[in-house]
């Protein structure tokens, strides 16, 4: 199967075999005007189409370097243009001294420039043409170019899609799954008999949790004061189980609060941490969540007591899928780091300001 940039160059030459071709022939039926013995006639013709192969690559590489297909502005159109000009212009210099040296010094045919097809006319001709063939390839080139970024960024959106809706089924299958409502629902109801107005504001959180969870995830972004009241309402959950074992800091920074994140991602590193940190902790331990804007990032720290030791049975997808969707929503701009420090594992995620 043939790779893009196979498929370009095979493209790129049969362009030029057939111009080429074409301006071959029409020269020879032409009663061969300059008189060219077949290998000079061969050598001409070939050296013109290695010289058009050469800069329309070299066009080629300095649209890439120069447009951005996936953000195109008007200004991008003039850039093309001047591009294009400039890549004839140099073609045809090439060309020109090609053709001075060769025929002064290898075929030895001073005369020819005596000829009418090598005057002011003739030259003018030439540069229409080969203009008019360069047109012909950067058009198609833009065109195709532009339709695979548009079918990229098509792939890459479907492909975001599909990991929020994987992660929305992953935060499911940990907060909504019949263990984690059973374990809720016998919790409340043994508090009921110590507490009524705790079991009732802990059944308000697991029916916000539930909300949230199959609507708020369907968003691509969401403002992170939202986030923490999900984060609030798990927490408040999962205190009913762990009890005192279970400590809950935040230092938030109130700059940070409207910022668009992705959903459910300082949800999942807080359950996490619960999950992998704490629940291994026989005395239990403190889970504190820190957000702040720094370097025109948003920073999003989630640190909890306990050591870096994935479980046997841990498939790590929530991690994997965390690092995945930020990829998708920021490519590099954004970066997800785990690490021990001291005696606390440490997740960092760090997005860039829109």
């Amino acid at each position: 199967m043939f790779t893009k940039k196979t498929t370009y160059w095979l493209l790129n030459i049969a362009f030029w075999s057939l111009i080429t071709g074409l301006m071959a022939f029409a020269y020879w039926i032409n009663d061969n005007g300059l008189n060219l013995e077949i290998w000079q006639f061969i050598m001409d013709f070939t050296s013109v189409f290695l010289l058009s192969i050469f800069y329309t690559h070299q066009l080629k590489r300095s649209i890439n370097r120069f447009i951005q297909f996936d953000n195109l502005k008007g200004i991008d159109a003039l850039k093309i243009l001047g591009l294009l000009l400039g890549s004839i212009l140099l073609f045809y210099i090439t060309y020109t001294l090609y053709i001075q040296f060769t025929y002064h010094f290898i075929y030895d045919r001073a005369d020819v420039f005596d000829h009418e097809s090598q005057g002011l006319k003739g030259n003018l001709l030439f540069i229409i043409n080969y203009s008019i063939y360069f047109l012909v390839w950067t058009g198609f080139y833009v065109a195709v170019k532009g339709l695979m970024e548009l079918n990229k960024g098509r792939e890459a959106r479907l492909q975001l899609e599909s990991n929020l809706k994987e992660s929305q089924l992953n935060t499911l299958k940990g907060q909504i799954n019949p263990h984690f409502m059973f374990n809720s629902l016998n919790n409340i109801r043994g508090l009921m008999l110590e507490d009524v107005n705790r079991a009732r504001n802990m059944l308000t959180s697991l029916s916000e949790t539930l909300r949230y969870s199959l609507t708020k995830s369907e968003a691509n972004a969401i403002a992170l004061e939202d986030e923490l009241e999900m984060v609030k309402n798990y927490i408040e959950i999962s205190k009913i189980q762990f009890e005192d074992r279970l400590q809950f800091e935040t230092n938030i920074d109130k700059s940070t609060l409207n910022t668009q994140i992705p959903p459910m991602i300082i949800q999942m590193l807080v359950e996490n941490a619960i999950k992998h940190g704490i629940s291994n902790l026989k005395e239990g331990g403190k889970v504190t969540l820190t957000t702040k804007i720094k370097n025109s990032q948003l920073l999003i720290e989630v640190a909890n007591t306990g050591i870096l030791k994935p479980s046997e049975n841990s498939t790590q997808l929530g991690l994997k899928n965390i690092k995945q969707r930020l990829e998708l929503l920021y490519g590099e701009a954004a970066t997800f780091n785990l690490k021990e420090i001291g005696n606390q594992v440490v997740a960092i995620i760090k997005i860039p300001l829109e």
